[in-house]
């Protein structure tokens, strides 16, 4: 079922509500692919209900810039993937005059990917459809780390009634995670793309064997970067709780990279929450590659 804008979306959410169903989002700029359809999988198997909310958020989308997406794609990928329906929705809807409110965590939004990752925007965007969708659970990929833990902390701290669900990455063969960025790049950028992935996660194997000094992590991860297309933005350990930058690691960290190419930043993380996790490495689903071009 697609709903093609908010009141339509609101009733439906409204009789849902009302025969006490559960309901499980997941909040989408577009342009599907597969690591959308394991969240959607989740969502579908762990709730009654499957709501999908397709919209290319303006606030958190460069000005001027344009959003490729394919409406009619996007309703279909979620729909084999099991969600019930499909919100989608416009920026007269969505951001009519006056608009103003935005979701405030101090400096946090700025730690991770700087200024231009739009993460403030990102996080009211979230939590704007989690009031509007009123969902059991929300589920959110570890792919996009940084949005995924501040929103549990923005759902946690306004005392919303939501449960926040984070599922594992979604990765080609070769370490590359699923990303609508990459829809673009051919197999072999793909293939050199992969040694960030294998650099973040011997940074992990090395924290696992006792190495605690970041300092030397990080040199050690970025000698292992060999680009010929790409260039390496950085690669830092943070703190999983406030997104700082460690001296010496400890847990809960984040491993965390960036690459850029043809104009786009490629962000790739390894998050560490525990000790199971630093030992036999984060639950990533594995996926083939596609085909060579």
């Amino acid at each position: 079922m697609h709903l093609a804008c908010l009141s339509a979306g609101k009733a439906f959410i409204r009789e849902v509500a009302r025969t006490g169903q559960t309901i499980g989002t997941v909040h989408t700029l577009g342009a599907l692919h597969l690591g959308h359809a394991e969240l959607i999988r989740r969502a579908a198997s762990e709730n009654d209900v499957a709501i999908v909310t397709v919209y290319p958020n303006k606030i958190q989308l460069r000005p001027g810039g344009s959003y490729d997406f394919n409406l009619d794609e996007d309703i279909g990928l979620a729909l084999r993937s099991g969600a019930t329906a499909v919100i989608s929705s416009n920026d007269a809807e969505m951001f009519p005059p006056g608009y103003r409110t935005f979701i405030s965590q101090g400096d946090c939004h700025l730690r991770l990917g700087g200024r231009d990752a739009y993460l403030k925007e990102a996080v009211t965007g979230a939590v704007r459809w989690i009031c509007y969708a009123r969902p059991t659970r929300s589920y959110f990929g570890l792919k996009d780390i940084g949005q995924a833990i501040l929103v549990k902390r923005a759902v946690a701290d306004l005392l919303l009634d939501c449960e926040i669900r984070f599922v594992p990455t979604v990765r080609y063969k070769n370490g590359v995670p699923i990303s609508s960025r990459l829809r673009r790049f051919g197999r072999s950028e793909l293939d050199e793309l992969s040694c960030l992935f294998t650099a973040l996660n011997h940074s992990r194997k090395e924290i696992a064997h006792g190495v605690s000094s970041v300092k030397d992590l990080v040199a050690s991860a970025t000698s292992q970067i060999k680009f010929r297309h790409f260039k390496l933005d950085f690669v830092r350990i943070v703190g999983a709780d406030n997104f700082e930058d460690l001296e010496q690691v400890k847990i809960p960290f984040i491993i965390f990279g960036a690459a850029t190419a043809h104009g786009l930043r490629i962000f790739d993380n390894i998050y560490v929450p525990d000790q199971d996790t630093l030992m036999k490495g984060p639950s990533d689903i594995w996926i083939d590659l596609p085909e060579q071009s």
